[in-house]
């Protein structure tokens, strides 16, 4: 589904400065197409544990994993993106928009999420992100 490697090189196209902003922006995307279908618990719940699997290899999101609360979710991260370096943000939100596409694609299926991810981010974003095979 999303690339990882992909992920990073469209963020690189950014200026550093712009990096966490712009790393935050596909995250608050994808929460409003999640929202709209699941609610916000259950946007909550697939966050959450999309959280709990990329915090290993970016230990600055454990904190975030550990102070969750449910109105706040999105704001944690952006204020745990705003203090690392660019190459670390754009690592760590490449991580963890990968592992939510992949826990939401076990949940409802490769063509339900691409079509999700393609409403959240828009035609430019998805053919930068998504490889060479998106079905819409």
């Amino acid at each position: 589904m999303l690339k990882p490697r992909k992920i990073k090189i469209f963020l690189e196209k950014y200026p550093d400065e712009e990096t966490a902003e712009i790393a935050f922006s596909l995250l608050e995307k994808v929460a409003a197409a999640i929202v709209r279908i699941v609610g916000k618990d259950g946007f909550n719940a697939l966050y959450s544990r999309s959280l709990s699997l990329t915090a290993p290899t970016f230990p600055w999101l454990a904190a975030s994993v550990m102070t969750l609360q449910d109105d706040d979710m999105l704001v944690l991260i952006k204020s745990s993106f705003v203090v690392q370096p660019p190459a670390e943000i754009r690592a760590a939100s490449s991580l963890l928009l990968t592992t939510f596409s992949d826990i939401l694609c076990r949940l409802v299926g490769d063509q339900l999420t691409a079509r999700i991810l393609h409403d959240a981010f828009g035609e430019e974003i998805v053919e930068a992100i998504m490889g060479d095979h998106f079905e819409s």
